[in-house]
């Protein structure tokens, strides 16, 4: 139940980078979570001449992501996403894709564990912000816009728009 040491993670994501599907580009999405974690992948990166190119935040309004995390589920068969308020099934019960009508939840989906999470978020990886302003490659996405504009500007940031 302990988390594995940034020195190890490092090494994961070093290896998995210099794979040939990675040659084009690759997100890491997750990592790194603290300073120390960006400056060891600062280190690894400059070791195999490799380069940030951005690192995105999508700025979210605390309480409504977890509203939006707290109310999420999915379909068992398919895997297909749902909402409690902002996404229904058509027909309540059935999955609009493959007519299951098995539901699932994730069990850390709760608004004390969100809470928790975002608290963390606050304490160890907002710090990140001011550390990649200084490198120039922050860019920030509206996390509160509607998906097709939330889309563009990811789009827009990866320069796929």
């Amino acid at each position: 139940g302990d988390l594995v040491s940034d020195e190890v993670v490092v090494g994961i994501i070093s290896d998995r980078v210099a794979q040939d599907d990675c040659q084009n580009g690759f997100i890491l999405d997750g990592f790194p979570r603290t300073v120390a974690q960006a400056e060891a992948l600062e280190q690894m990166l400059a070791e195999n001449s490799l380069r940030l190119d951005a690192v995105i935040q999508m700025q979210v309004d605390d309480d409504l992501l977890v509203d939006r995390i707290v109310g999420r589920y999915t379909c068992a068969t398919c895997g297909a996403v749902y909402h409690d308020k902002n996404l229904q099934p058509k027909v309540a019960g059935v999955c609009d894709k493959c007519g299951g009508k098995d539901f699932n939840r994730r069990t850390d989906d709760t608004a004390e564990i969100v809470t928790s999470r975002i608290k963390d978020y606050h304490e160890q990886t907002e710090p990140l912000l001011p550390f990649y302003q200084k490198r120039d490659c922050l860019r920030m996405v509206d996390g509160m816009a509607e998906i097709d504009e939330i889309t563009r500007q990811m789009k827009e940031v990866l320069g796929a728009g």
